[in-house]
């Protein structure tokens, strides 16, 4: 299927490991021109060389996204360098430890405004861009209840993710502008969160393995296909959709 993304100009935070690599790795299979960011210089340094030497045309730079003034001029910087923004993909997110009032605000910064604000900054880029459309990358912990305490707050956010995309859909709709969330479930890639597990506590990981339907951890691939896939023109009828990806994790009707 020809998603139509040739040329397209997207941004996708996050992108150099796990799902926000291989969410790059697919646009740029399918000719989109991509911008990307991450923490990690290093990282992001030896991705940007495969991607180009793929052929791909791909900008990167390293910064914190919890850094406003760098993320939002890097956003555009990104517009600039691509002549204007598509796609934007918001992806980055992470699990961070601990129960104190620090740990809910850094959740907050980290696992919901940092979303918002790369909203805000790419917004006057997309109501000019061609079919236009926002992917946020939440989680199936926006529904769980059963979390272990050190996700307490990272459920909380991802689940004020959804709401928010919710009435961005609402809204933007009206500018032509479609928005859809990814609710991914257990993904496993080398140095990600579930790597770490398996190493640390096989017995969660593999309890964690048991939990969807189909009987493993996902691969950041598998989201990656979709979630082109609806941020791409070929999925222009769709606005508002939580898509789990997660391998029948959450047994319930997904109405």
């Amino acid at each position: 299927m020809d998603l139509n993304l040739e040329g397209k100009k997207v941004v996708v935070t996050g992108g150099s490991r796990g799902l926000g690599r291989a969410i790059v790795d697919q646009f740029v299979a399918e000719g989109a021109e991509v911008s990307t960011c991450a923490r990690g210089e290093t990282g992001l340094s030896e991705a940007l060389r495969a991607w180009r030497g793929a052929g791909g045309t791909v900008h990167g730079a390293a910064l914190d996204v919890r850094d406003s003034a760098a993320f939002r001029a890097w956003i555009d910087q990104a517009a600039a360098d691509m002549g204007g923004i598509d796609i934007l993909v918001s992806n980055v997110s992470t699990r961070l430890q601990g129960s104190d009032e620090a740990w809910w605000r850094e959740s907050f910064e980290t696992d919901f405004l940092q979303h918002a604000r790369a909203v805000e900054q790419a917004l006057p880029h997309l109501k000019s861009g061609r079919s236009p459309s926002i992917i946020f990358i939440s989680s199936i912990a926006s529904v769980l209840t059963n979390l272990p305490p050190d996700e307490l707050a990272y459920g909380v956010m991802k689940a004020g993710l959804v709401n928010y995309a919710g009435q961005l859909s609402a809204r933007l709709s009206r500018d032509g502008i479609r928005t859809n969330v990814i609710s991914p479930g257990p993904i496993h890639f080398e140095g990600g969160t579930w790597d770490a597990i398996r190493r640390a506590n096989p017995k969660l990981f593999e309890a964690a393995a048991r939990l969807p339907q189909l009987g493993r951890h996902g691969t950041p691939e598998e989201v990656a296909k979709s979630a082109v896939f609806l941020a791409s023109p070929a999925s222009s009828y769709t606005t508002g959709v939580n898509l789990r990806i997660d391998g029948g994790a959450v047994r319930t009707a997904n109405f």
